[in-house]
């Protein structure tokens, strides 16, 4: 009789302190590489939001803990901008990369409302 096998990693549980949010079709997206906000800009895309953090497509890597500025902006609202700081970092087969990060102040709830569809 074969004894059943134990599971060597168990199943990762939902660390997000907040539920993503699909953007608007409307929002658009600024990064710079810096918490300044200076510098050109190093966005593509805009993939999810949540009130503590975003995930979006840049044209160059940027190192994890790295801050940098982002401008969220919607035809619904004024400009929304948050210093973010990278979590994690995964290059793609387009050569862009895909980021996860983490704003320093959590975007107020009307602010996401704004930005995001629910």
């Amino acid at each position: 009789m074969t004894q059943p096998q134990a599971n060597p990693t168990p199943p990762r549980r939902n660390q997000r302190a907040s539920r993503r949010q699909p953007p608007k079709g409307s929002t658009k997206v600024r990064a710079t590489r810096n918490a300044l906000g200076l510098g050109s800009n190093v966005a593509v895309s805009l993939l999810d939001l949540s009130e503590t953090g975003v995930r979006l497509l840049l044209k160059e890597n940027l190192r994890i803990g790295q801050e940098f500025e982002l401008t969220l902006e919607s035809a619904a609202s004024r400009p929304v901008r948050a210093v973010a700081q990278v979590i994690w970092s995964i290059a793609t087969a387009e050569g862009q990369f895909c980021v996860g990060a983490r704003f320093q102040k959590a975007l107020s709830y009307a602010a996401l409302q704004a930005l995001s569809r629910q």
